[in-house]
């Protein structure tokens, strides 16, 4: 079982305000891995978002995230995913609107652990085998699943969705209080299935479109603002060891995060 030890990431540390861009700046890539999807609809292609200079003996985490229905590319979700990058977590981000019609999640990692044995990528040996996954709504449904049967997974951060966790993972469900889709409920009963470090967080105004999405960012909302950064804090804490990010979210009703009233509910467990 994955615990919030916090003893200290080799990542570089930056600020410790997940709210804003880290240490790393950010190179974007596409891959396509159609030959690792077999029959699965089109496109096949994912887009990476990494540190441009990766760390030679520090080994960078692996997230592997999946869109919403309908959202086709890496754009609207970027926010998450560069935000992630920029402190040192390698994400590797489905381009399929339907994410979880196929094991595109799944793949997603496998393909990035095998550049890490490949001698002849720019990703050789520079990458950890602690992996996390996430996404919204049915990408964070298609994350759920993916946590059983993805390599390595320690960590999953739920966007809006449900499903149940794998056991013992360390496990964080963002959703809002004007979520007319997927609601609070099933974000709720993920949490209560959930068996590792578990943590449920609830925003008082967030909704299923634009919160979560790039309309929300380009806004600045402060739900948006505070889902990304949750997601990159819980991934820093629970595949890095980052104990500024770790901080924020242990200590029960005393943790880092628990004095932001707008949080309509943040709930912990096992942490």
């Amino acid at each position: 079982m994955p615990t919030a030890h916090g003893n200290g990431t080799c990542l570089q540390a930056g600020s410790g305000d997940y709210s804003k861009a880290g240490p790393y700046q950010v190179a974007m890539t596409s891959v396509d891995l159609a030959s690792m999807l077999s029959g699965a609809q089109s496109p096949t292609t994912y887009t990476i978002f990494a540190p441009a200079t990766l760390e030679a003996n520090c080994p960078h985490p692996i997230v592997a995230w999946g869109n919403g229905t309908s959202v086709t590319g890496s754009q609207t979700y970027a926010f998450f995913n560069n935000n992630a990058a920029s402190w040192g977590i390698v994400v590797i981000a489905s381009d399929n609107p339907n994410s979880a019609m196929s094991p595109f999640l799944k793949v997603g990692i496998d393909y990035m652990l095998a550049q890490n044995m490949d001698s002849s990528s720019p990703y050789y040996g520079k990458l950890s085998t602690r992996t996390g996954v996430s996404g919204h709504s049915q990408g964070a449904m298609a994350a759920t699943s993916a946590s059983s049967t993805a390599a390595g997974v320690e960590a999953l951060v739920q966007v809006e969705g449900g499903g149940v966790p794998k056991a013992g993972i360390a496990f964080l469900a963002l959703s809002g209080t004007a979520d007319n889709v997927v609601g609070t409920q099933a974000p709720t009963q993920s949490y209560m299935s959930a068996t590792g470090p578990s943590m449920l967080a609830i925003y008082t105004g967030a909704d299923h479109i634009s919160t979560p999405t790039a309309g929300g960012y380009i806004q600045m909302n402060a739900g948006t603002i505070q889902f990304m950064r949750f997601y990159t804090a819980w991934f820093r804490c629970f595949l890095a060891d980052d104990a500024t990010a770790c901080a924020m979210f242990k200590g029960g009703t005393s943790c880092g995060v628990c004095s932001d009233a707008n949080w309509n509910m943040l709930e912990s467990k096992n942490m």
